[in-house]
């Protein structure tokens, strides 16, 4: 006998222009800090900032020059970034994380970039290009008492301080490759984490201190790069991702779960990156969200704030109507039917841009249950399904994500 299908079809026109669209949960994005990053989207490189989701960017520099590498201090409210360039004309400046109240820290001309706040936000360590040599220094944040704290003759950047404020990270040729190496605060007891023959750089200090994100693969030939972990010790080295994307990472989530970095394609018989983008990878699993995506523009070099957004309600809800104009999605139609039995329910959705869509089904208590999309979908009408077994009285919860914003609804399956 052929069991009777059962179809519960929702309408839904996503009516906003989509810029760029997330593959965390909306209230899960929105505890996360806003993502500090690089894009030439205006024309010009500068320092853009958006939520943990891709949603809402904006221009924080909008200058006439090259501005790139910002990090936020630890409380959040502050960003340290280079201005000019990666040349002599690149220096140290610091605002506000809403753009504002500019200041320049250093005034050289010895190509400083590569800034990192200590955990106290009371002091930066950088790379500076001086006499010819790039080594690593650390200064008050206001740019006062500028300090030195390596000398080798070999190439030393990309710092990122311990949340202890006991050990600076950095990236060394000293060994002869590129290599992860860790110093004291005040430059003494310099070591090697990483093997030579891994191309290992870009570190970053996990929230708790234990990890050190890095990726491999740093050289001129080496094609493309991967994400790993290792123990703050340099034990336990753990591959993060393995694809034939080039993936570089250094900054983590506030609560260690995910991290932020730049991705782009490589196109092998060419050995030549494709258009760099944002994205971010789950630790625990690998799995990578894309959260920039526009078209012939280069963007990379994210941060993640440490400070957390707001909490929001974790549980799904069955939203209300929007009224027309407004800045929410709204559906379309709620009319549906049901009956008793297994079958498969469908969802209708509409996108009138491309972006990374999720559509989540849960149970009454809350327990996600099905995940029929997650991935990025082109623009257009489309139709998902899930699954559900026999049974009288079935109540699902449905929620369509995209761009920090979200549509529910509700699917009776009765007698």
């Amino acid at each position: 006998m052929t069991r009777p299908i059962v179809r519960n079809r929702f309408r839904f026109c996503v009516a906003l222009m989509l810029l760029a669209c997330s593959a965390l949960p909306a209230f899960a994005a929105r505890r996360q800090g806003p993502i500090a990053f690089v894009s030439d989207r205006g024309g010009q490189w500068d320092i853009w900032v958006m939520q943990a989701d891709g949603s809402n960017p904006v221009n924080l520099t909008n200058d006439k020059v090259e501005d790139d590498f910002a990090e936020f201090s630890p409380d959040g409210k502050r960003i340290v970034w280079t201005k000019g360039g990666r040349g002599p004309a690149g220096e140290l400046w610091v605002m506000n994380a809403d753009g504002s109240n500019k200041k320049q820290l250093t005034f050289d001309n010895f190509s400083d970039f590569n800034a990192s706040w200590s955990p106290d936000g009371s002091q930066i360590a950088w790379r500076s290009l001086r006499n010819d040599n790039r080594d690593i220094y650390v200064m008050n944040a206001d740019g006062t008492n500028v300090r030195r704290l390596t000398t080798d003759p070999a190439s030393d950047f990309a710092t990122d301080w311990s949340p202890d404020g006991a050990h600076i990270a950095f990236t060394s040729l000293r060994s002869g490759d590129y290599a992860i190496w860790v110093m004291n605060a005040d430059g003494s007891d310099q070591h090697q984490l990483t093997p030579n023959g891994m191309h290992a750089a870009l570190p970053g200090w996990s929230p708790d201190g234990t990890k050190i994100l890095f990726a491999d693969g740093f050289c001129d030939v080496c094609g493309e790069s991967d994400l790993f972990t290792m123990n703050s010790d340099g034990s336990g080295i753990k591959q993060l991702t393995d694809t034939p994307q080039n993936e570089l990472a250094k900054s983590w989530s506030g609560d260690g779960k995910f991290v932020v970095g730049d991705f782009a394609a490589l196109t092998p018989a060419e050995n030549r990156l494709g258009k760099g983008d944002v994205a971010m990878w789950e630790v625990a699993t690998g799995a990578v969200t894309q959260l920039t995506n526009t078209n012939g523009v280069e963007e990379g070099h994210p941060d993640w704030s440490p400070a957390p957004g707001p909490k929001l309600a974790e549980s799904p809800s069955v939203s209300s109507h929007a009224a027309p104009g407004t800045d929410e999605l709204q559906p379309r139609d709620n009319a549906a039917w049901s009956r008793q039995g297994g079958g498969v329910a469908s969802i209708e959705y509409t996108l009138p841009k491309a972006g990374h869509v999720r559509v989540r089904v849960f149970d009454v208590a809350g327990r996600e249950v099905a995940r029929p999309v997650d991935e990025w979908q082109p623009a257009g009408r489309r139709t998902t399904t899930f699954a559900f077994g026999p049974g009288a009285n079935q109540v699902f919860l449905y929620r369509v994500e995209c761009d920090g914003r979200s549509t529910s609804g509700k699917i009776s399956i009765g007698p």
